[in-house]
């Protein structure tokens, strides 16, 4: 089974928490890392923006990618939420494992 990981952005810490801690209830992912502050910039409304975000990599299996993005993106308060899933080529096998096992459970 492919490993993949999940990078968002989000506008502060908080949702981030929220938002990976579900992902993490629900075995849509089997852990999150949140880095609190990064500063993006980018254009929308034809403005060139530059805002402070956290963002987060969220762990999960090719079988529960489109159901992890679905609920980011249900649950986000941006219009257009930078959600991207990309697969994993190498991991360690025990890590691999670990997430597999993870994503499988119910609590």
């Amino acid at each position: 089974m492919k490993i993949y990981f999940i990078y968002s952005t989000f506008k502060n810490l908080k949702e981030a928490k929220i938002i990976g801690g579900k992902l993490v209830k629900n075995r849509l992912a089997a852990c999150t890392n949140i880095i609190p502050s990064i500063y993006s910039t980018y254009v929308w409304k034809k403005k060139i923006m530059t805002d402070k975000e956290c963002s987060m990599i969220a762990k999960t299996t090719k079988s529960k990618v489109k159901k992890a993005i679905k609920f980011i993106v249900k649950n986000h308060s941006y219009d257009c939420p930078a959600v991207t899933a990309f697969p994993i080529k190498f991991v360690h096998k025990d890590f691999k494992s670990w997430i597999i096992e993870e994503t499988k459970k119910q609590l």
